[in-house]
């Protein structure tokens, strides 16, 4: 609690973290709390602390995936010093190298279900900070991995165990970032506030290649410079050393803005609308919300709201009554325990005098709490399978794709920037160009392609974006992979950009989209759950491209498997490019729009009411356009 106070104290009128909502007024009747908490939320300013702490820890998340592409031909130098590739250059074993990645993304898969689903049962708040220790701690352990004495272990198991883990973390802050970043984010801000946080990946990124290039740079007088692997004797063992240390250093940094991020995550307050939504503490949303986002004064005997939409907005045979739907009169005796995290027990009211039958999307509208019945209900009986399904695939052939370049890019770039009849020169120099060509082609390209997206989505919806992205990225997958041997001859500098314009396409397009719909369409309820659904099978395609590129450039020999590398990558590339076809169809046809026919983005409220409520209002428009 003192860590608490510390970070929500105001400096010069102002609060340093992201403030708790929910002290209110106890004279407000509960259901104009609900409304009036609901409308100042939507009609406040861009919360940048939402972002930041949501960002800063994805930042870390992004930093320890993809600071395999930079490790893992170190780790190859040091523990594995026999097994070279066709030019002579020491390199990790493929079955390590891809168990490596795949216990990653596994435990990735792992922590996006089941923290998602911890999140919807026990609150956003005590689930958020713990993903950045297990990343902590899973990184630290890393850093101590090693043969043993005398070889009495093996490090490829450690570092495969302790990657497993690392990605347990990793995945668990998909949901819960972008969940919170939802449920804190205004109405008109929701889909810039959630880019920004995932803006956070490509930054990540960017700074695994920076940071080890520079690690690479300040090591330079310790590493050889003079054979392709470090020599025998007092050279060698100063070598084998520095690229040692070299590959923790790099890693064990990442672990910094996660000590960060872990202040302001473990201080952070529940989510507004888990706390109106699932906690029913709306005893208290009213004075809290006034004084965090400053909004104007409410009539607390009833003044009218017009920013959400009213009964009359929505269709009104959509309504789904449950036994928490009933508006609660003025009068009624509300008695909740402010201080209490659980689902409270103690809002009691009296009968009202009749019934309100309220549609879900009215600010009014109390949704029911999570059950088998309830979720068998919403997603079976009312087609919302179909969203959950739409999200996941396009998730899916996403990663195949995404991951299928980014996770195997120093091969990729190897092939794309070197000549082969240029043999590589020493460790140094394969160390440091191993980091230069990545941040080139893989890095650049992502981050100016994520700093666009934070301007488009302004102005296009994110399933417009996600449809054209897929089909951007088709072209370019054909286009390069049909003349991927030609310009390998004739023209490398061709294939670099045209990798770079795939990387902007796909940060532009589909790798943001696909972050953010999943957080917007389902209820509270259900959110992080069918988040974290939708992240995992996300993950399942990255797992499989992982195994597809590993049995696909399977050879006897390291000469062989390089030549059919270089001869055959196109063909691969060939098969991404079917893989953005059908994500685009399945955009097309199974993923929501969450924006009005004026481009605004609907309220949360709305788009938690499902295909039922949204087919209706899509109806609605039809009818009146005729």
């Amino acid at each position: 609690m003192g860590l608490r106070k510390w970070v929500s104290r105001p400096i010069r009128g102002h609060h340093l973290g992201v403030e708790d909502l929910t002290r209110g007024d106890e004279g407000v009747p509960a259901s104009k709390r609900r409304k009036w908490a609901l409308q100042t939320i939507d009609s406040s300013p861009f919360q940048i602390w939402v972002v930041v702490v949501a960002g800063i820890g994805f930042l870390t998340d992004a930093f320890a995936l993809f600071s395999l592409n930079v490790i893992t031909p170190m780790i190859g130098y040091v523990y594995w010093p026999e097994n070279k590739d066709s030019d002579g250059v020491p390199q990790l074993p493929s079955s390590v190298k891809t168990a490596m990645m795949c216990s990653t993304l596994a435990g990735t898969m792992i922590g996006q279900i089941a923290f998602g689903f911890a999140a919807d049962r026990l609150g956003r708040r005590k689930m958020y900070g713990l993903e950045l220790v297990i990343v902590i701690v899973g990184t630290m352990l890393m850093l101590m991995s090693s043969n043993g004495e005398k070889n009495s272990m093996t490090v490829g198991g450690w570092l495969i165990a302790w990657r497993t883990l690392t990605g347990l973390g990793i995945g668990a802050d998909y949901p819960l970032s972008a969940c919170i970043a939802a449920e804190f984010a205004p109405r008109k801000y929701r889909a810039r506030m959630i880019s920004w946080v995932f803006f956070a990946q490509p930054i990540g990124q960017l700074l695994a290649n920076v940071l080890s290039l520079a690690a690479v740079e300040g090591f330079k007088s310790q590493i050889t410079q003079t054979g392709l692997s470090c020599p025998a004797g007092e050279e060698g063992e100063q070598c084998f050393r520095a690229i040692d240390r070299l590959w923790r250093l790099v890693v064990g940094i990442g672990i910094v803005p996660a000590v960060i991020a872990l202040a302001f995550r473990f201080t952070i307050p529940e989510s507004p609308r888990y706390k109106l939504d699932i906690l029913r503490n709306v005893h208290s949303v009213f004075e809290d919300t006034n004084n965090y986002f400053g909004a104007p004064e409410a009539d607390a005997e009833g003044g009218e709201l017009d920013i959400l939409p009213t009964t009359s907005d929505l269709p009104a045979p959509l309504s789904r009554r449950t036994s928490n739907s009933s508006e609660i009169a003025p009068d009624a005796d509300v008695q909740s325990d402010s201080g209490s995290e659980g689902r409270p027990s103690s809002v009691q009211q009296r009968p009202a005098s009749r019934a309100f039958q309220l549609p879900p999307g009215d600010p009014s509208f109390v949704p029911p709490l999570a059950s088998w019945s309830d979720a068998k209900t919403f997603f079976i009986h009312e087609g919302n399978w179909q969203y959950l399904l739409g999200t996941s695939l396009s998730w899916l052939f996403l990663d195949f794709a995404f991951y299928g370049l980014g996770l195997s890019s120093p091969e990729i770039v190897r092939h794309i920037w070197e000549n082969p009849k240029d043999p590589r020169s020493s460790v140094f120099a394969s160390l440091r160009n191993n980091s230069v060509h990545t941040l080139v082609m893989v890095s650049i390209g992502a981050t100016i392609g994520g700093a666009a997206m934070i301007k488009v989505v302004k102005y296009v919806s994110p399933k417009v974006i996600q449809l054209w992205g897929f089909l951007v990225l088709f072209v370019l997958f054909i286009v390069t992979g049909s003349a991927w041997t030609k310009l390998l001859d004739t023209s490398r500098s061709g294939l670099i950009v045209l990798y770079v314009l795939a990387q902007i396409a796909f940060n532009l397009g589909p790798n943001v989209t696909t972050f953010i719909i999943p957080a917007e369409i389902f209820p509270t309820r259900y959110r992080c759950t069918s988040h974290g659904i939708a992240a995992a099978a996300g993950k399942l395609g990255s797992w499989l491209v992982q195994i597809f590129l590993a049995y696909a450039f399977k050879a006897n020999s390291q000469q062989q498997q390089f030549d059919w590398e270089r001869e055959n990558f196109g063909h691969v590339l060939q098969v991404m490019s079917a893989f953005m076809v059908a994500g685009a169809v399945t955009t097309y046809f199974l993923v929501p729009e969450t924006r009005d026919h004026d481009n605004k983005s609907r309220t949360l409220e709305v788009l938690a009411g499902g295909k039922k409520v949204l087919d209706g209002l899509n109806q609605q428009r039809r009818q009146e356009e005729d």
